[in-house]
């Protein structure tokens, strides 16, 4: 019996105009029903989550935010993790070095950056709803969640490896598209968030439904037994999961629920 599900959100429950599916409230009122506890976790930090659920749905959802540096449970946060403040002006510091690398810093009260252009501020946009061009980045002075960093060269073949190179296992750097990676703290993931709440709500491996798309969402898609990886993800994340969901632009998670949690068969998903 399911009692948790997780769902990634950006190329996983949103699709491509960032919409949640059509029937995801009906749905989640089903959930509700059978005391299934359903888990938005992404990147987004929680300012940019909880306007996408009104009313009452707000603290009806539990959130993994910033990758998992911060968890929100009944409207309050019960998790967080942030980066030091020597690591994060080490982490500003290499990122210049490196050159080419856009930095958006994820903290307490607000996100923020630094002024690259029209383009770039309709991106983050995108992402993040309060968010604000500054001047220097080294003068935030909040609790830093953590640090996503935009590489147009490549976040696998470039940004990724020159940051691994430089902390090594000092911070988890997570490749979160093909030009985004999110930076947190050692041993911050959404699969370490999402264990955390695993063990908070009494669930089990076998209880726990998840869906991801891309690599950082990997960890967690580990944790549940019902693990699926969407049409539209990356060739290797589907290699590790259980299932198949359809792509993020025909409900996929949505229909997956209906099929499995909610009561019917789920055999036509598997890989």
């Amino acid at each position: 019996m399911i009692k948790l599900i997780a769902s990634d959100m950006d190329g996983t429950l949103l699709d491509d105009e960032k919409r949640l599916p059509p029937d995801f409230f009906e749905v989640l009122d089903g959930l509700a029903e059978r005391e299934i506890v359903f888990t938005v976790a992404s990147g987004r930090t929680y300012s940019a989550l909880e306007h996408l659920f009104p009313g009452e749905y707000k603290d009806r959802i539990a959130y993994i935010c910033d990758n998992g540096a911060c968890t929100v449970l009944g409207g309050k946060v019960v998790d967080v993790t942030p980066l030091d403040g020597d690591t994060y002006r080490e982490l500003l510091e290499a990122c210049r070095e490196i050159g080419d690398l856009r930095v958006v810093v994820c903290a307490e009260n607000g996100v923020y950056h630094i002024n690259s252009g029209d383009k770039f501020y309709s991106e983050v946009g995108r992402f993040y709803k309060k968010h604000c061009a500054v001047e220097d980045l080294f003068a935030v002075n909040e609790m830093i969640y953590k640090v996503a960093v935009c590489d147009e060269r490549g976040t696998l073949a470039h940004g990724k490896p020159s940051l691994d190179g430089i902390f090594g296992n000092r911070l988890n750097v997570q490749a979160s598209g093909e030009v985004w990676m999110d930076v947190m703290a050692s041993g911050v993931s959404k699969g370490s968030a999402l264990a955390a709440l695993q063990k908070r709500l009494g669930v089990q491996r076998t209880e726990t439904m998840v869906f991801g798309d891309y690599f950082n969402d990997v960890e967690m898609l580990r944790l549940a037994e019902h693990s699926f990886c969407m049409e539209n993800g990356h060739e290797d994340v589907k290699k590790m999961c259980a299932y198949i969901a359809p792509d993020n632009n025909h409900g996929g998670v949505t229909e997956c629920i209906r099929k499995f949690a909610l009561g019917d068969r789920i055999g036509e998903f598997s890989v």
